[in-house]
Parts: structure tokens; C-alpha cells; sequence
């Protein structure tokens, strides 16, 4: 069977890359692996990550060419129209398409003819193939520019399973005329992924907070305030810290994408400049890959953070995690552990209440890391549920149309004593 597995990958974000090295792991275990091809946008960075050959989304072009100075004067079209010829070309080198994970349908950042028309094209391309398209554990919405909500849709109406990674990604579908009764809801796909053991307790070590750092300019690609969020968000977390350094905590930066080391940078300046020098109060461990990611949170008590991936990683190590949210995701997750109590927005957080929530949390780790800790094997037993129905649905002959999968009931909080 020869496998596509479609989306972000390679790109710097060590979210989207982790969703990507759970499902190799997945195909591996269930002996599939023999034929899987990677779609993204950097193939040879995941061809040399995981070992698995890669196909770009889209045809390479030169931009200081004459046929793309060309196409530029064309508003794109020319090229456009050569990716889907190209999205066609390589999809009927294949037998299926999944999708694993990451926050596949939302417009982030993005204009309908970025992301949501490469989406769409390539879902057009499998349906019209009649191959299988997977969308597995994936987040959903929002979805704000109207077209890009159109072409999202009609790309989610070709797959033939769908599953999400939370209630609130299934709800936004159905918000939006998707029929999800036979849709499945189960964690995100990177919990799959084993995490290294905590270290030992350090005894008379100062307590080090994990923060993340984002290069957050809001939602929309064309915010006229971009900077204007861009600094407030900086400054507000500066302030933050501040108070962690005057406190007595340690720092330890934490990022999620190779973008936001210039965050990183913007931030300490701005720390320095507040506080004057800081000595190795406040650290920043460069990382690129969700292992490396897990590497720095080993070495905190309790985060505070916004990448969703970053709470992840937090979760699954039963770091206390405080959740400075830009998306829904975040706050649906900690909502599934219970964990309400733990989250702000980004833009509009409260620096007294997160101060509130910190103290909360410190005084309540060891509880808290029981709780988590439960949710974390409970979340392993739902992924090997939907595993189990993707390995029956793989191996079965090849069909068109949509597929029932497992619906996961409703469950109460594990047992944490």
C-alpha cells in the first residue's frame, strides 16, 4: 500500500513535526512503512529527520526566473493551475492520503491562497482520484475569511474518515454545515509519542518556570495592529518574569517554532533593558524538534505557556502548565484535564490573575502532576483505540466514500489516588 502523508512538515514547527514522527512511528509498528511518501513543504529536511522520502507540496520555482516574474504579473494564476496538475501528478502515485494531526483546518496567519487552497487542491486531487484522504486527530477553526472557510469545507466533504483532536475542533466543523455524526474525537496524535522520564527532585535548587515565547502578531494575516499586539504581548510577559526574577524563580525560555527565536531575542532585550543584567537567572535553549523541546521542560517545575505543542509537551512530562492561549485548542485541552483554572488569553491576560494562577499551581504541584499524569495514560488507551480502527480501514480493500469510525464516548476523569 503506498501511503501520502500530507501537511506542514519541515518547516521549523516542532508541533506539526511531532504529529508527523507519531504517525511514521504508527505505520511502523503496524508494518506499513514500506511505501509511505511525505508531502510538505521541505522535503529534504524530512527526508533527513525521518528517513522518509518526500514530495513538495507544490513545483519548485525559481522566483528571479522570467516565468515567475511572469506568473507574479499573472496574480499567481499560471501557478496556481500547475499545482493542482502537480497535486494530481503525485497523488496517483498513491493509494491513500492521511492526514496526521496538527491544526490542519484554520486560517492562522494565512490568506485563502495559501494554506486553504492547498488544502482544498489536494483533496481535490484524491477525490477525484478516488483514493482515501485520512484526516486523523486533526484541530479545527477558526476559520475567519469566508473563502477560506469554502474551500476548508469542501476539502473536509472528500475525506472519507475524519477524526479531531478535541470536542471544540469537531463542534467548529459542524458549526459550518459538516455532517460529523460518524466523526471521532480522540487526543492529539502526539501523546502517542513516548516521553523521557522526569529527573529526580533537586534538592535546594531554586524553582525554574518554563515560559513560552511566542512571535505572536494576532490571528489575522492583515491585522493593522499587528505590532501594536506584537509589543503589548512582550511587554505584559516581561512583566511576568520580572516578578518570577524578583521572586526568586529561575526562567527558562521555551519556544515551538524556529520563528519565534527572534521573539527570544526581542524579549530578553526588553527583560534587560527592564531589569539590567540577569546573569543565568533566565535562560534560552535553542530547540527544533519536540524531543529537544522535552529536553528543556525536564528541567522546570511548571510552565507557562502558549504553543499548543508546548502544552503538549508540558502535559505529557506532568509539568503544571498555565495556558496563555491564542486558539481554542489550548484552552479545550486543559478543559479535557480539568485544568480550567490555568488559562488566560494571550492578548488579554491578566497579570495579577496569572500571578494568582501561579501560586495556585505551586502550592498544588505534586496534586496536579497525579492528575495530569492520569489523563496522560488515559489518553494513550483512546489513541490505541483509534489505531486499532486506522490499521483495519488500511488494510482492508481500497474504497471510495465515508467510513464509520469508532466514536469514543464520553469518559469521566481517571482515578488519580
Amino acid at each position: 500500500m503506498k501511503i501520502g502523508l500530507f501537511g506542514l512538515f519541515g518547516c521549523g514547527n516542532s508541533g506539526n513535526d511531532a504529529s508527523l514522527e507519531s504517525a511514521i512511528a504508527f505505520l511502523r509498528r503496524v508494518g506499513l512503512d514500506k511505501d509511505v511518501t511525505c508531502i510538505c513543504p521541505e522535503p529534504r529536511r524530512v527526508e533527513e529527520a525521518y528517513g522518509v522520502p518526500s514530495r513538495f507540496l507544490t513545483p519548485p520555482i525559481n522566483e528571479e526566473s522570467a516565468a515567475a516574474k511572469i506568473n507574479r504579473a499573472l496574480l499567481r494564476v499560471p501557478y496556481r493551475l500547475l499545482g493542482i496538475w502537480h497535486a494530481i501528478r503525485e497523488t496517483r502515485k498513491l493509494d491513500v492520503i492521511i492526514v496526521p494531526g496538527t491544526g490542519f483546518l484554520d486560517d492562522f496567519q494565512d490568506s485563502p491562497f495559501g494554506w486553504p487552497f492547498m488544502v482544498f487542491k489536494w483533496c481535490l486531487a484524491g477525490w477525484l482520484l478516488r483514493k482515501d484522504i485520512f484526516f486523523v486527530c486533526i484541530g479545527a477553526g477558526p476559520i475567519n475569511h469566508w473563502l477560506s472557510r469554502f474551500l476548508m469545507k469542501s476539502a473536509a466533504r472528500m475525506a472519507s474518515y475524519r477524526s479531531y483532536r478535541d470536542v471544540a475542533s469537531k463542534q467548529f466543523m459542524q458549526s459550518i454545515g459538516i455532517d460529523v455524526s460518524q466523526d471521532g474525537v480522540y487526543p492529539d496524535i502526539v501523546f502517542s509519542l513516548s516521553a523521557m522520564p522526569p529527573p529526580m527532585p533537586r534538592d535546594g535548587d531554586a524553582i525554574t518556570v518554563g515560559v513560552g515565547v511566542m512571535s505572536y502578531f494576532g490571528w489575522s494575516r492583515g491585522n493593522t495592529n499587528r505590532e501594536d499586539i506584537y509589543r503589548r504581548y512582550l511587554a505584559n510577559l516581561n512583566d511576568f518574569v520580572s516578578w518570577l526574577l524578583d521572586n526568586g524563580f529561575r526562567v527558562r525560555l521555551l519556544t515551538g517554532d524556529d520563528g519565534d527565536r527572534s521573539a527570544i531575542d526581542d524579549f530578553i532585550q526588553g527583560l534587560k533593558s527592564a531589569k539590567g543584567p540577569i546573569g543565568d537567572r533566565v535562560s534560552a535553549g535553542g530547540t527544533h524538534t519536540l524531543q529537544e523541546l522535552m529536553t528543556e521542560i525536564v528541567k522546570t517545575d511548571l510552565v507557562v505557556v502558549s504553543r499548543y505543542h508546548n502544552l503538549v509537551s508540558a502535559l505529557k512530562l506532568g509539568r503544571p502548565a498555565i495556558s496563555l492561549e491564542y486558539s481554542i485548542k489550548n484552552r479545550s485541552l486543559m478543559s479535557e484535564m480539568k485544568l480550567d483554572d490555568f488559562c488566560q488569553s494571550i492578548e488579554t491576560f491578566d497579570l495579577d490573575l496569572l500571578k494568582e494562577q501561579f501560586r495556585k499551581a505551586l502550592e498544588q504541584q505534586s496534586d496536579l502532576r497525579r492528575q495530569i499524569l492520569s489523563w496522560d495514560e488515559e489518553f494513550a488507551r483512546r489513541l490505541s483505540t483509534q489505531e486499532a480502527r486506522l490499521l483495519e480501514l488500511l488494510r482492508r480493500p481500497s474504497h471510495l466514500g465515508r467510513v464509520a469510525p469508532t466514536i469514543v464516548s464520553k469518559v469521566g476523569p481517571p482515578s488519580v489516588g
